[in-house]
């Protein structure tokens, strides 16, 4: 612990820089804006300070960070006494100024969220603000201290919990001493290999004539433990094409005769098929390393194997899912709040009870922080770990908001999620992309977020429960102008960032990605799938803007027995060749009729199908220029495409591997590229550029592409160090090439750091 502050003047307040948007190429741009503890001055006289913290008492005024002498005033305990003080002071008129909320070094469990509403709302002038006390790190937890541990087997620990055996409460994650622990699984993984080794495979779905549905036979190669109790347990499971994962209560177990019974199929129509991987958690047999623990909802038992010795408030189970919530209406939004410099962890995974009807969505609640209908409020500097749920949701109509410079890690679903409310299935089919009277209706379905900010994030480890997800999740929502900027993504289980069934311009500039798609099938660092825009509408016509973005190992990974694609489609296996990976990725990859997109300066670095791809639907009116595209293992670019009036230009394609091919085309290119020329090639040893599905690159410029482009070395600085800048006399610039900003593309330094005095 810090520390102990020295008592701050009552009208001494933190200042916060206010960001802006500059213009650059004609699009808005983030700029930095670090917050930094000012000295009182003539400007702070009328603000208010209140403190938090652990050693403080809600009937107290919450005046002085720390206990005052015989101890009749002091800070308050709870962010709850804070937020009702305000609302108090500003009932009796006495806050002429700025508030801000400061919380001193501690763990603050909350029972339930602190809901802020338009009542907690400040001004452009006077702003709220709650904050970590400089040189703090105060942690807002959704869990309780677990207690009352009594010895059982060996070094395994139990304690009963009234609460799980009469139904009242479920968690699927508990911490050691701030970590998260493993809950007790099988098959066990090897520690050099977690995410692909420790897995059992379906072999087929049995036979339904004995009144047993959703019953598999299986194989693995470590044998099951006997289970005295196989419907305490969830099966870990990728169905179908690896698209998606669930938990799905199991039901019954026969471990000599390798099968299992399920209580559902599950979700979105996706069968469990022969070949996909899965595990059983929760067994209390197979509870047999340090770190793992397991729940017996029947008679409330939590059993655990410490990996040190115990002592107590070393154990926490989450008891809510969302620790904040801001919260306005249509009528009264919830303005000009900050959050800033906190830290929140532990909470319940909202995974997989609460989805939407469409399995490319987020789940429908569950986060540190939720905003709704919020105009003007920023989430900065702060740290989101080891969630159950996600990092922050902007759920509904949200204007103005900014999320940056935070940190998440560790999370179970997606970090930043801009999201419908409505948890119908708002995508159904794919709407006819040339019927404006069809888009629009679905449009006018989905709430509108404009001009919110998510730049200079810190974001990895995110995907922990729910698989499918994106560092940063769009979701059914009409988008004006939000700007995803400046934010390092890395080490995901699905996506570095997802577009779904959408309308309107995004801007997504300046990020660096890489160690993408790392559990899941048919997926892409930056994923788009049936975004649209509006030709008659002022602020959905305009398409979305991708530039400047470094993406780098989109990986993927597929179990299914179905017969192997060909090559690029996924050209390597383990676990004895029963799972694949890489398999099936691109780098930017827009799913089902993209239109009038920009990708522009971007660097993409060894995906499997291509750096940038447009396969489905009929996408029209694309422009992919001037990136690089370098080292993939099946395709550099996948140009199978219809549509109309599609541009593929001036851009660098090189291929390291001498099977892969240049890229991937239909016979039909003619007709759905308007234009591919003034292109850099460069393969291995001076070998022919072969195009899939057209033949040589001969045959290819017979179709009338590329009749300027060049094969020839791009003469990068470094590329086996990953430095794809060119050299002064690369020929790229002869064609056209534009110099790609590479220093200014992700997190930038200049912010400050958390807390800083």
């Amino acid at each position: 612990m810090s520390e102990q502050p020295k008592p701050l003047a009552m009208h001494h307040r933190t200042s916060f820089i206010r960001m802006g948007l500059a213009g650059l190429l004609s699009f808005p741009s983030l700029v930095a804006c670090p917050v930094t503890l000012a000295t009182a001055g003539p400007h702070d006289s009328d603000s208010t300070v209140l403190y938090v913290s652990t050693q403080g008492n809600d009937p107290w005024s919450g005046g002085l960070p720390a206990p005052a002498a015989g101890r009749q005033d002091g800070p308050f305990a709870t962010l709850t006494a804070a937020r009702n003080a305000i609302r108090r002071l500003k009932r009796e008129m006495k806050l002429p100024g700025p508030v801000d909320v400061l919380l001193l070094e501690g763990t603050y469990h909350l029972a339930e969220p602190l809901v802020l509403t338009a009542e907690d709302s400040g001004d452009e002038n006077h702003p709220v603000t709650w904050a970590a006390f400089p040189g703090h790190d105060p942690v807002l937890s959704g869990g309780t201290v677990i207690s009352d541990w009594k010895q059982s087997e060996g070094r395994i620990v139990e304690t009963h919990l009234p609460d799980v055996k009469a139904g009242k409460w479920k968690f699927r994650q508990i911490f050691f001493r701030g970590q998260r622990q493993v809950r007790a699984r099988w098959p066990n993984p090897d520690a050099a290999d977690p995410l692909y080794s420790g897995w059992a495979f379906i072999e087929k779905a049995a036979s339904t004539e004995q009144g047993l549905p959703y019953t598999y036979g299986f194989a693995a190669d470590q044998p099951p433990r006997p289970w005295a109790h196989p419907e305490q347990a969830e099966m870990l499971v990728f169905p179908w094409y690896c698209w998606v994962n669930d938990l799905v209560p199991v039901k019954a177990a026969d471990v000599a005769g390798k099968l299992i019974s399920l209580t559902r199929a599950p979700p979105f129509s996706m069968p469990l098929m022969p070949g996909n991987r899965f595990r059983v958690e929760n067994m209390r047999e197979e509870l047999d390393q340090p770190g793992e623990w397991c729940l017996c909802s029947d008679t409330g038992t939590l059993s655990f194997w410490p990996p040190d010795e115990l002592q107590p408030g070393d154990v926490i189970a989450p008891v809510i899912d969302t620790l904040i919530e801001l919260r306005g209406t249509a009528g009264a939004p919830l303005r000009n709040l900050t959050i800033s410099g906190l830290t929140l962890s532990h909470t319940r995974t909202p995974f997989p009870e609460n989805l939407h009807e469409n399995f490319h969505s987020p789940t429908t609640r569950g986060a540190g922080i939720t905003l709704e209908h919020c105009d003007g409020c920023r989430i900065e500097r702060n740290r989101f770990l080891m969630l159950g749920g996600d990092g922050v949701r902007l759920q509904g109509v949200n204007t103005r908001n900014q999320v940056v410079g935070n940190e998440i890690a560790h999370v179970g679903g997606a970090w930043v999620v801009l999201a419908s409310l409505d948890t119908a299935g708002n995508a159904g089919d794919t709407p006819d992309f040339e019927n404006q009277n069809t888009l629009r209706q679905h449009s006018s379905r989905f709430p509108k977020l404009v001009r919110n900010v998510i730049s200079d994030n810190h974001i990895h480890h995110c995907g922990y429960f729910k698989k499918n997800c994106g560092g940063v999740h769009l979701y059914a929502i009409n988008s004006v102008d939000n700007v995803f900027s400046h934010n390092q993504i890395h080490d995901m289980s699905d996506k570095g960032m997802v577009m779904q069934d959408g309308f309107g311009r995004c801007i997504v500039e300046y990020n660096d990605m890489q160690r993408l798609g790392q559990e899941i099938a048919d997926t892409g660092g930056i994923m788009v799938n049936r975004w649209f825009v509006l030709a008659d509408d002022p602020e959905l016509s305009r398409g979305s803007l991708f530039r400047f973005n470094l993406i780098r190992d989109c990986i993927g990974c597929g179990a299914y027995s179905e017969p192997r694609h060909p090559k690029g489609e996924g050209d390597r296996t383990t676990a004895q060749g029963r799972i694949w990976t890489p398999y099936y990725t691109w780098g930017i990859y827009f799913d089902n009729s993209g239109m009038e997109n920009t990708v522009f300066g971007n660097i993409v670095v060894r995906t499997v199908l291509g750096g940038v791809a447009l396969p489905v639907g009929n996408p029209m009116n694309n422009r992919i220029e001037n990136n690089v595209f370098v080292g993939s293992s099946g395709n550099q670019i996948d140009l199978r495409l219809s549509g109309v009036n599609n541009r593929f230009r001036r851009n660098i394609i090189c291929c390291s591997d001498p099977v892969a091919r240049l890229f991937a085309a239909n016979a039909s290119a003619r007709s759905s590229i308007s234009e591919c020329d003034h292109n850099l090639y460069f393969l291995p040893a001076n070998q022919e550029p072969q195009i899939r599905g057209i033949g040589s690159f001969s045959d290819w410029r017979q179709l009338g592409f590329d009749q300027h482009s060049l094969i020839a070395d791009p003469l990068f600085v470094d590329a086996e160090n990953g430095d794809y800048r060119l050299r002064p006399e690369s020929p790229a610039f002869t064609l056209g090439f534009q110099p790609i900003p590479v220093d200014k593309i992700g997190p930038r330094t200049r912010l400050c750091p958390r807390n800083a005095q």
